[in-house]
């Protein structure tokens, strides 16, 4: 199976939606990865016939489902992003297990029953001090629950290990026994434990390492989480060094 590449793109971002259909075109990448804000329309997204995943609203616009206490608003959201993966026939949903209590984490997830979803592995600790959740493998299989994929997101194994003192590439291994569907990749600094997305060759994470991954794994669909500034010439700056680094 031939490595796909992910694009990563916001609903906000549907001026983007002509070049990145060229680039899909031109099969630089293979799928976009969208993550529906909320009050954005999918109408431009519809009208673009690629292939589609879908990452469900995260923190930054306030879903976390590991608060009880804001279960109707998650639902909403997710019950959204559910409605566009639909529309967009896309592949698989990816969901941040978010932050507080894995046992509320897991009452949540009893709810959902649909194998595209996919739980995204996170740092321990997130960018304002909460404690995440699912930044162990033990937690994540806990989630996975027998019914549900994983999404390996290579920084966020790294930011976990810098903040449990673990070798890194003895963790990610042990993440990889869980049979990641589909993978993120970015750089980063490999002694802090805070999450970056650093374009990549910016950071000194061991991406060779990443690559032998992906490349050993059964599934080997791997979107880039690097930045991309409002255009896409990042995105392609990255995606060329990654390919590089597969030749190599």
């Amino acid at each position: 199976m031939e490595i796909k590449f992910g694009l990563k793109l916001w609903s906000i971002n549907s001026d983007l939606l002509n070049k990145a259909n060229e680039l899909i075109e031109n099969d630089v990448f293979q799928y976009i990865e969208l993550t529906p804000i909320p009050d954005t329309e999918i109408t431009p997204f519809l009208e673009v016939d690629v292939p589609y995943v879908i990452h469900i609203t995260t923190e930054r616009h306030g879903v976390n489902i590991a608060d009880r206490g804001k279960k109707k608003f998650n639902l909403r959201i997710i019950k959204n992003c559910f409605e566009w993966a639909d529309k967009l026939n896309a592949k698989y949903l990816i969901l941040h297990p978010g932050f507080g209590l894995i046992d509320d984490t897991i009452d949540f997830l009893e709810g959902i029953d649909d194998k595209r979803v996919l739980i995204e592995n996170m740092p321990k600790i997130g960018l304002n001090n909460e404690k995440m959740v699912g930044y162990t493998p033990k937690q994540i299989k806990r989630l996975m629950n027998d019914k549900l994929g994983f999404c390996l997101d290579f920084g966020h194994a790294i930011k976990s290990s810098v903040s449990l003192d673990r070798d890194y590439i003895d963790f990610i291994n042990e993440f990889l026994e869980l049979k990641p569907v589909m993978f993120h990749l970015s750089d980063g600094d490999a002694s802090n434990e805070m999450d970056e997305h650093m374009s990549l060759g910016e950071g000194n994470l061991d991406l060779h390492y990443f690559v032998d991954c992906i490349i050993g794994n059964k599934s080997r669909i791997v979107t880039l989480e690097t930045p991309h500034h409002n255009n896409l010439e990042e995105d392609k700056k990255n995606i060329l060094y990654l390919k590089r680094l597969i030749e190599e």
